[in-house]
């Protein structure tokens, strides 16, 4: 659509005579935002033009500026929907009139805004740059805060950033559009999200980042769907299918134009259906499809025409230019060729008839500085009212709230708050001691039965009896340990504190230790400057030195060292517990007092959690701190701080220290089980001996099987022994299961190993998350055993189905076969794709097999050692694999691709004598190839191509 130089004149000079006008006037009183919004549901509910159109006389017949500025704003937004820019600008100006005229400044900026907009898709970009800026102005100087103020606020960015960005000004463009995405966002409009959201993302595909540009038009569509905005989805459909076509997935880009392109069949707003159907012809020129070409060119061309858009046309001759250059029509592409530039050079013009109006806009700029001041004025005027009116009414409201009901209120919640906490921990300390005599019950009788097993079962029961009081006396222990932490919490009942000297205490806690520590080859110390006389409460020492000299010895290698010190800083007690063992990583030093917290790097022995979080929990009780200081590979130190008092009435007694708590028992001992006869091998990676004994229990009557107790070593074992199945724990030192299962497929030594996790994280998160990493199978403990050997069974059934089929397809016998077209057909398929149901590790490995083999047998070096060194293996692990894999061994996989390539060459080169094939096979006489080939095929060399031969004549 052309503007004509006429039109733009009689348009600025119609402003310049409304802006003389309204500083000669008085402006109305600005309308509530109660009229506001009455206006807007009653032109929001109104029907089509017409409608709009009697209300609009009916409000003018009122004397209702504040109805007709509305009117003319949605009457005006409708035809720039419909394409009719021109109309919508004539009636978005003369409702920006009226808004000068009444002086309303929130409709004032709406319509300065819609005419840069009209302006905008006319291609006038100056002007449109100029209403833009002069509403971003106008309603910052504004003090009005409502959601209309604040929309024009961001409008106004929003349309100064869309006019960068068709400059091609990215970098401003950047700036301005995430100040109108962050505006949008404090107003919770979805819509106004998804339309920054596009643009932005706009910018990345102009910059060529379509990462960044995906996530940017992926959160406009979520935000378009929940607008239910079908111009917004079609549009976004648009751009995802530009960035298919930018990134050369025109199958992709193709569907996206099609969605875009049905969506807006039905729209009246042919100037954004255009892009659609350009976007569908550029594809299909690009693709070849010509008949769909030419007929979305001819839909475009007339609705391009209709609207009368130029810049559109240009596009529309650009691609007939194309189309006809690819079909050698070169007469046409030069006739669309210079249509494009022509339409093209009209376009400039209109770009000079925009400098001419930058020369009227400046003049018009000039005029407006009184109109400036005077609405600076008045909006400083309500500016102040309005903040009188919040003071005042904060004061009231301040005064009523604080005087007449606040303290009352206060004092009342904080009582019933009280109540409630006394009440809750009651209640928590009755659970507890509840529910640990009801644990306590069964486990009685279970540790119990176990002793009974231990002395009258032979020596496989009496292991598994072992293995159950472990597991029994640790959950024991750690129901004992939940229920202090219950009590100390709680306070239920009066602390039991009594004065005495509590490094003698220490020192009898200590001497408790020193037989465990003698077996254990640990030089156990115990040091104190000075006796320390001071109230203490003797159950609460014991549980926090005999749980952190546990800790000491558990991760204290034997012939290491582990040190108490006991002395006095002013009237403070320092305790420190040191030791020499394994030390913790930072992560865990940040967790350490956490309940049930386990680092990444924690050993097999590792406990409950419970014990550390039960001393934080005692130490805070009294008053006093733990803090922890620990290095990985050099040991770790306690440090306790208790406050000296003395001012308890129960004076020293004589203590009776029990025997040490023993930390757990060694586990059962694993020892890998390989005997003959067993050529299936299984692995079995889990740091808890006793449960990886109980799956290897299982499995070792009829497999051969191997264990690790971590991650690091099972991956060592996996590849020297390249085993037939693992079964892993996700929960391990040095590398845990997921690492493991990514490992095991990245590695091409064992690639091909089904996996089945055992593990005691049972969400659904956790066990996608153990698929995706490449197990095979999922299973939660506790699991049922007879579902293990079931997925143990069924995973090898499959790969020994696996190398069945494979080797019916390479082995070709002969020995009773007269039909020619079966042995052809056998020995085509042994070079086709036709391989047996093979995942696709197992493939490439095949693949890569064949490959190498192929350089090898060509360079006359195809043997095992070498075929090995070139895949990266040892002998044995290429043996291990391709007999997984193919059921053969290396030696007869060479054997078999010598055949194969013997039997082509055959075919091939009937003029290549029997000698010179069997040297090119790798046989280093002929009498060898004569021998193998008879007993591979049941014929000779000579007969297999004489057999050949006659089928070729026939």
């Amino acid at each position: 659509m052309q503007i004509r130089p006429t039109h733009i004149v009689f348009t600025l000079l119609s402003q310049c005579a409304a802006v003389t006008f309204l500083s000669c006037g008085h402006s109305s009183p600005t309308p509530s935002w109660q009229e506001r919004r009455a206006i807007d549901s009653i032109v929001g509910n109104a029907g089509g033009m017409d409608s709009l159109t009697a209300l609009q006389e009916k409000m003018e017949e009122e004397g209702n500026k504040l109805g007709c500025i509305v009117v003319l704003r949605e009457m005006g937004k409708r035809m720039r929907n419909e394409s009719r820019f021109e109309d919508a600008l004539n009636l978005h100006i003369r409702g920006l009139q009226m808004a000068k005229e009444a002086g309303d400044t929130t409709e004032w900026v709406q319509a300065l805004n819609n005419v840069g907009t009209d302006y905008r898709r006319l291609g006038v970009i100056d002007a449109a740059q100029d209403y833009h800026y002069r509403a971003l102005k106008l309603s910052e100087e504004c003090a009005d805060t409502s959601f209309a103020a604040r929309k024009n606020t961001v409008t106004s960015l929003n349309g100064l950033g869309n006019i960068y960005l068709s400059l091609g000004n990215y970098a401003r463009a950047d700036s301005v559009l995430r100040l109108a995405l962050e505006g949008e966002k404090r107003l919770n409009s979805s819509l106004g999200q998804a339309i920054n959201y596009a643009n932005i993302g706009s910018i990345f595909s102009h910059r060529g980042d379509y990462d960044s540009a995906w996530v940017y038009y992926r959160q406009s569509m979520m935000l378009n769907k929940k607008a239910k905005s079908k111009l917004g989805i079609s549009l976004c459909h648009t751009y995802f299918g530009s960035l298919y076509e930018k990134q050369r997935d025109y199958g992709k880009a193709t569907e996206e134009y099609l969605t875009a392109y049905t969506m807006m069949t039905d729209s009246k707003d042919e100037w954004h259906a255009l892009n659609s159907l350009i976007a569908l012809a550029g594809i299909y020129n690009t693709t070849g499809d010509d008949d769909k070409t030419l007929s979305f060119l001819s839909k475009a061309k007339a609705m391009a025409e209709h609207i009368e858009s130029k810049e559109h046309l240009s596009s529309i001759y650009a691609l007939y230019c194309k189309y006809y250059k690819r079909k050698g029509e070169c007469k046409s592409a030069l006739q669309a060729y210079e249509r494009s530039v022509a339409l093209q050079d009209s376009v400039l013009d209109m770009e000079k008839i925009n400098r001419i109006q930058n020369i009227s806009l400046n003049i018009e700029r000039m005029q407006q500085t009184k109109e400036m001041a005077d609405a600076n004025l008045r909006l400083q005027q309500e500016r102040t009212e309005r903040k009188q009116a919040y003071l005042f009414a904060i004061l009231i409201l301040s005064t009523l709230f604080l005087i007449v009901g606040g303290f009352l209120y206060f004092i009342r919640m904080q009582r019933q708050t009280h109540r409630i906490l006394k009440k809750a921990a009651k209640i928590k300390e009755e659970f507890f001691t509840n529910i640990t005599h009801e644990f306590r019950t069964p486990l009685t009788v279970i540790l119990g039965m176990t002793h009974d097993l231990q002395r009258n079962s032979d020596d496989a029961v009496r292991n598994k009896a072992n293995a159950i009081e472990r597991q029994g006396n640790a959950l024991l222990s750690l129901i004992n340990q939940l229920l202090d932490i219950s009590k100390v919490q709680s306070a239920v009942g009066n602390l039991k504190w009594e004065n005495g000297d509590i490094t003698a205490y220490l020192a009898m806690l200590a001497e408790s230790w020193e037989d465990y520590a003698s077996r254990r080859g640990i030089t156990l110390t115990f040091h104190a400057s000075d006796n320390v006389t001071m109230d203490f409460i003797p159950d609460y020492i014991d549980k926090v030195v005999n749980n952190l000299l546990s800790n000491a010895f558990k991760f204290t290698p034997d012939d290491g060292e582990v040190t108490i010190s006991a002395e006095k800083a002013g009237e403070t007690l320092a305790i420190d517990v040191a030791d020499t063992g394994t030390g913790m990583d930072r992560e865990t030093l940040k967790h350490v007092f956490e309940p049930f917290y386990q680092g990444e790097n924690s050993s097999a022995q590792t406990g409950s959690g419970v014990g550390l979080a039960l001393v934080k929990q005692i130490m805070d009780s009294v008053g006093g701190t733990v803090t922890v200081e620990s290095s990985e590979g050099k040991g770790t130190v306690f440090h306790l701080r208790l406050p000296i008092h003395n001012r308890s009435t129960l004076k020293s007694r004589s203590w009776t220290i029990a025997e040490a708590p023993i930390v757990s028992e060694p586990e059962t001992t694993l020892t890998d089980k390989e005997e003959k006869g067993k050529d299936c091998h299984i692995l079995i990676m889990e740091d808890n001996s006793d449960i990886a004994s109980y799956i290897g229990g299982h499995l070792e009557q009829d497999y051969s099987v191997h264990y690790a107790t971590n991650g690091r070593e099972g991956m060592k074992k996996a590849r020297d022994i390249v085993p037939e199945l693992i079964i892993t724990d996700i929960m391990m030192p040095e590398m845990d299961g997921l690492e493991v299962c990514r490992q095991i497929r990245d590695d091409i030594v064992t690639d091909h190993i089904p996996i089945i996790v055992v593990s005691a994280k049972t969400s659904e998160e956790e066990r996608v998350r153990g698929l995706e990493a490449g197990a095979d199978a999922y299973l939660a403990k506790p699991f049922n055993s007879e579902e293990l050997l079931m997925r143990v069974n069924k995973l090898l059934e499959r790969n020994r189905l696996m190398r069945e089929r494979f080797r019916n397809l390479i082995d070709i016998d002969n020995a009773e076969d007269d039909d020619k077209d079966t042995v052809e057909k056998k020995i085509e398929r042994m070079y086709g794709d036709d391989l047996p149901d093979v995942n696709d590790a197992e493939r490439q490995f095949l693949e890569r097999v064949t490959k190498v083999s192929d350089r090898l047998l060509d360079d006359h070096r195809l043997d095992v050692t070498t075929l090995a060194d070139k895949l990266c293996m040892s002998p044995r692990q290429l043996y291990r694999k391709l007999g997984v894999v193919t059921g053969s061994s290396p030696t007869i996989y060479i054997q078999k691709f010598k055949i194969q390539r013997a039997c082509h060459l055959l075919r091939s080169k009937p003029n290549m004598s029997i000698e010179t094939i069997a040297i090119r096979c790798g046989f280093e006489h002929a009498t060898n190839f004569y021998n193998f080939f008879k007993k591979t095929y049941g014929i000779t060399p000579m007969e297999y191509r004489r057999r050949d031969d006659g089928e070729a004549e026939e």
